[in-house]
């Protein structure tokens, strides 16, 4: 094998092998050679792979009787992937372990749910001796190895990818949940007839900066009330982690709550000082600002529901009004089945979080109804907005075309199926999971309303 890299850019590149992937394939060889294979989910930190195994199982048990171990990191594809061996060093139980067990839970967030209903789990630490790295992502490279000692590890250290604290900042956002009021804004100018582009702009970017906000205040307050531990999810994990302090999410939700306002103000000018948009801006201000503040809370006072339904169709309504300049029902009634759909996303996050919420003093409306009602009135949430849609189809407050969602009904089923489900993973990940039916449903819906938009123009 040729090493034609230097030391310096074989290192580099397999850290960014490690530091890109998740999952990692450990093979074990117990006392009686017995070898034993299993892909599980790792951390990465000061040079060392950090893994949580089963206390039962049998890669646990084969390190036990023989620490040295075999692996691979891959993304599938025969292109970019690591394979090594390494000494695994056994540090403790997982609920000791906070440092090292951060460096996992942060990376892999469908963990947590696992390690949730599986506490006697233990966190291992492998230290790589030599790694053969497949590298062909920029041409044509001879498979190198690296042979690890202290300096080698120091080097690693030295060039290993951190997340930037832009980056850290992004994810206490949960950006990747914004869809919800994104199509909130759509589906309101839509339905409107008419399309400033100016006033569209200031209108979607002051409801997403305030739902950023309180997204950002949401993880503050639910980790001072001691909600979100390293156990929860729903969190963006950036404080139960470690990674930001809590100080530095709250100054975040602020700035962003003044952005907010700013948009809010260059719309209120643009539409003359109309003191309608004042009163809109205002409802939404107080649902959504006080949906986690302490010691209010809408959240914490079983209104969360309530609050989240009434803020997405206000946003509905009020991107509506500025383009027409006239309030209307067609709005409110037209946005409910995605709204319902909204709501269930909060109820799936709250049956999974049922015991935490009632241990920190929460009163959930999942929490006051108990899980077995809790389901049903999950699965009342995704029916009702399958049913409601011909409804208002049939009544003219949509258009036919937005009969496409329908589409997504079988997905919708499933997930309702899977409410009842006693399997960890599947109710763990149901607040995911209905956010990406919310998400498909959403898409097809504003396709309906593009298109009955387009031929309506066609002449």
């Amino acid at each position: 094998m040729v090493e034609s890299l230097p030391l310096e850019e074989r290192i580099r590149r397999y850290a960014g092998i490690v530091a890109e992937n998740n999952t990692i394939t450990l093979t074990t060889k117990g006392k009686d050679g017995e070898l034993w294979s299993a892909k599980v989910f790792y951390g990465d930190r000061d040079g060392f792979i950090y893994v949580i195994l089963e206390d039962g199982g049998h890669t646990l048990r084969n390190i036990k009787e023989n620490p040295e171990v075999f692996f691979v990191i891959e993304n599938g594809s025969p292109e970019r992937f690591v394979q090594g061996r390494g000494i695994a060093e056994i540090l403790g139980p997982t609920h000791e372990r906070p440092q090292e067990r951060a460096s996992v839970t942060f990376k892999n967030l469908p963990i947590v749910p696992f390690l949730k209903v599986n506490p006697r789990t233990t966190v291992v630490r492998i230290r790589p001796l030599e790694v053969f790295v497949t590298d062909l992502s920029r041409g044509f490279l001879p498979r190198f190895s690296i042979e690890f000692n202290e300096d080698t590890l120091r080097r690693l250290r030295e060039v290993y990818p951190k997340p930037s604290k832009v980056a850290l900042l992004i994810r206490a956002t949960r950006p990747w949940v914004v869809y919800a009021t994104v199509s909130a804004v759509l589906v309101g100018t839509l339905l409107s007839g008419g399309f400033d582009l100016l006033r569209f702009v200031l209108t979607l970017l002051g409801a997403v900066l305030v739902h950023l906000a309180v997204n950002a205040s949401s993880d503050f307050f639910d980790y001072l009330k001691g909600a979100d531990r390293w156990d929860t999810l729903g969190s963006s994990r950036v404080l139960v982690d470690g990674v930001l302090r809590p100080r530095e999410v709250l100054y975040l939700s602020l700035v962003l709550y003044a952005l907010a306002f700013l948009c809010g103000l260059g719309l209120w000018y643009v539409m003359g000082f109309d003191v309608r948009l004042l009163y809109l801006i205002g409802a939404g201000f107080v649902l959504g600002f006080f949906y986690a503040f302490i010691p209010v809370g809408w959240k914490y006072l079983a209104l969360g529901d309530v609050a989240v339904f009434l803020a997405w169709s206000l946003i509905a309504v009020g991107s509506y009004f500025v383009q027409a300049g006239e309030m209307a029902w067609k709005p409110f009634l037209g946005f409910i089945p995605l709204a319902l759909l909204i709501v269930a996303i909060l109820q799936g996050n709250n049956m999974r979080d049922i015991e935490d919420d009632v241990r920190s003093g929460y009163r959930t409306l999942a929490a006051l109804m108990g899980r077995r009602l809790s389901r049903y009135y999950y699965a009342a949430l995704v029916v009702s907005a399958y049913l409601l849609l011909p409804v208002l189809v049939v009544f003219g407050v949509l258009p036919i075309w937005t009969l496409l969602a329908l589409l997504t009904l079988p997905e919708a089923l499933r997930l309702v199926r899977w409410s009842f489900s006693p399997n960890h993973i599947q109710s763990g990940m149901l607040d995911m999971l209905t956010a990406r039916l919310q998400m498909k449903f959403s898409n097809l819906l504003i396709l309906g309303l593009l298109v009955d938009l387009l031929l309506r123009l066609t002449p």
